[in-house]
């Protein structure tokens, strides 16, 4: 996936990068429980490719996966700290 930002800049994701980044709660934690990232070492070839790309209001991308795994909004100012 690429994005092309405001100021010119481009920035291109790998599903990889994508889905190890997955900020939902499934996969991050909550309520002091880890999430599933931290419990696992890989993740399936399914799970890393991306399938679809949504907009949320003009903050977020919701990333579906081949897997199914879909939960994830990525705010667009984590989509930016992500590739510094």
């Amino acid at each position: 996936m690429e994005i092309t930002w405001e100021d010119g800049t481009r920035t291109a994701y790998t599903g990889k990068q994508l889905r190890w980044a997955c900020p939902c709660a499934e996969c991050r934690g909550e309520g002091g429980s880890p999430g599933r990232l931290s419990r696992v070492k890989t993740l399936s070839d399914e799970e890393l490719r991306v399938k679809d790309v949504t907009l949320i209001g003009q903050y977020a991308l919701q990333i579906a996966f081949e897997s199914g795994h879909a939960t994830g909004l990525y705010s667009f100012s984590m989509l930016r700290r992500l590739m510094q």
